[in-house]
């Protein structure tokens, strides 16, 4: 019945044309003509911050390594509350959560294992060198004060460094230039987030604070205590432009709460995780060249164990048309306690980078401390809207207190032809193989993807990363400022560990669907968000429920 449901929808999406939300904005205002650019109204996006791909001026490379950019405006349409939801609407990311929003979550880019995952905030590493595998927990991020995140698919060690090697995922924080206020909840949630512009002097300062907090259903299945988390976050942005250079800070502060759950074994009701990071970036932009000073701090407390870590880091880059450079310099310290052990890290790292593209070819290399990466690809227009592109490139994960130090090979070939593109890859990371192939398809307002993989670890398949998955988004505007958002998501069959007996079962498939309803009256945007629509009833890990059919309200509104 589900399967037809969702053929119906299909056909009716298809027929209407309309605005696409989802985009890749080219940078303005800065390598042109120096000119502050504040705002984009269509996108909502500073465009002074915007970039397609990871190399902003290499075009060569930014065609070969393409940047899926979900931007504010989108993360607010589609009631996009935290990170895993953003994450479950991009193709060839697998995501699971132990529990409902705020609980730890877990993800799989094309196949490979969730610390093979970097992240960033403004293009500087913010990844935990306290945790125990190194694995970033996209459980605790919210998108209460983010402007935009960009996503990178495939190896970015020669660009990033350590970690980079399944993708990497960038948040951005800059200056929002509206004032404006949003709430939306239903009688167990509630989020309210906000934000204030003001300049002076030519200053420009924004200040975006927001809070979530939901008790919806116990993290482990069949418990019977509703399990909450309580998240709140601050960011302030200044900003000011001095003729040809610009200078930007940003302090970035958040602390979720959460009740907890263990596995079937040892219930675990009455747990709780307090997970708190602060993070200050500040840095000048001339024309092509960067310079940023960062430092953050994670402090996570939970009832039987701490972890904390800081961080330091200085990037400078510099780019021309054709060739690039720059360095970096990190420095991390991370403390760990539990009942078993205690781990003190004290990690240095200098690293020196560059990347230079000629006619169809872009290359580009990094050299650590003790570890070389590089990336060679090519781009080639073999007809009018049709093009090839494809490349090849290393990567490594540094040790940390569970795991040892990992490298990997990434090899993907891209074929395109107007709104059509379909990619192959294969990863090699030291016991993990992975291949697959993704197509997608995204035109005006509609975006339609599908992916195939196959991930094995000494030959073994891969826990919680199904072979197929296929989804699409699409908003129709109707009449009468109404507009209705669809996202729709099919997971796959796939293994997973067993949570009394950790033996391995195979998983059912689910299938995921979202409907958001705006309407727009006299400036305020109201909307409706009726989410898992099937009322799916599924988990994601075993032993760990997810929340049925929900239904929220909210409201926007700009001054």
């Amino acid at each position: 019945m589900k399967r037809i449901i969702m053929i119906l929808f299909f056909a009716w999406l298809t027929s209407a044309s309309a605005e696409y939300n989802i985009t890749t904005v080219e940078k303005r205002g800065i390598a042109d003509d120096i000119v502050p650019c504040k705002w984009d109204n269509q996108d909502g996006v500073p465009c002074v911050t915007i970039s397609k791909g990871i190399n902003n001026s290499n075009r060569i490379g930014d065609k070969i390594s393409p940047t899926f950019t979900i931007t504010k405006s989108e993360i607010e349409k589609n009631n996009l509350i935290d990170l895993t939801k953003v994450l479950n609407h991009i193709q060839g990311i697998d995501v699971t959560q132990s529990g409902p929003t705020g609980q730890q979550g877990s993800v799989f880019f094309r196949g490979t294992n969730s610390n093979h995952t970097l992240v960033l905030l403004n293009g500087i590493p913010i990844n935990d060198h306290s945790t125990p595998t190194g694995a970033h927990d996209v459980g605790q991020d919210f998108m209460a004060n983010v402007q935009r995140v960009d996503v990178y698919k495939g190896s970015a060690g020669a660009h990033w460094g350590a970690d980079a090697v399944g993708g990497a995922i960038n948040f951005r924080t800059t200056v929002d230039y509206q004032k404006k206020i949003k709430i939306s909840g239903n009688g167990n949630d509630k989020t309210v987030n906000g934000n204030y512009y003001t300049s002076v002097n030519g200053f420009d300062l924004s200040i975006s604070a927001g809070q979530h907090e939901s008790k919806n259903i116990s993290a482990l299945s069949g418990a019977d205590e509703k399990d909450g988390t309580d998240n709140k976050s601050i960011s302030v942005n200044v900003s000011k432009w001095y003729d040809l250079v610009h200078w930007r800070t940003t302090w970035f502060a958040r602390n979720t709460f959460t009740d907890i759950d263990g596995h079937s074994l040892a219930i675990q009701d009455g747990k709780w995780a307090d997970n708190t990071f602060y993070a200050l970036q500040t840095g000048l932009d001339y024309k092509n060249s960067s310079l940023t000073l960062h430092t953050h701090s994670y402090d996570r407390d939970y009832d039987d164990a701490h972890y904390d870590s800081l961080n330091y880091t200085l990037r400078a880059t510099q780019q021309y048309e054709n060739f690039g450079f720059g360095f970096d310099y990190k420095h991390n310290e991370s403390y760990s306690e539990t009942q078993w052990s205690t781990d003190n890290r004290d990690l240095y790292n200098l690293g020196y980078f560059f990347n230079l593209s000629h006619n169809i070819f872009s290359y580009s290399h990094r050299f650590d401390e003790e570890h070389e990466t590089y990336k060679l690809g090519f781009f080639k227009e073999l007809d009018q809207g049709l093009s090839i592109s494809g490349s090849t490139s290393t990567s490594y994960k540094d040790a940390t207190t569970w795991t040892a130090i990992e490298y990997g090979d990434t090899h993907e070939l891209t074929f395109a032809k107007n709104n059509f593109s379909a990619t192959v890859f294969k990863n090699d990371i030291g016991a993990l193989n992975t291949d697959g192939i993704e197509f997608g398809y995204g035109k005006d307002n509609f975006r339609v993807f599908a992916s195939h993989l196959n991930s094995k670890s000494n030959d073994t398949v891969s826990l919680r990363r199904p072979n197929w998955a296929l989804g699409f988004m699409h908003t129709k505007d109707l009449k009468n400022n109404f507009s209705i958002t669809t996202n729709y998501k099919y997971k796959g069959k796939h293994l997973d560990v067993h949570n009394v007996n950790w033996s391995t079962i195979s998983m059912p498939e689910t299938h995921l669907l979202d409907l958001n309803l705006g309407y727009n009256f006299h400036g305020i945007d109201f909307g409706i968000s009726l989410l898992n629509l099937f009322d799916e009833d599924y988990e994601s890990p075993h032993g760990f429920g997810q929340e049925g059919r929900k239904f929220t309200l909210g409201f926007n509104k700009s001054f």
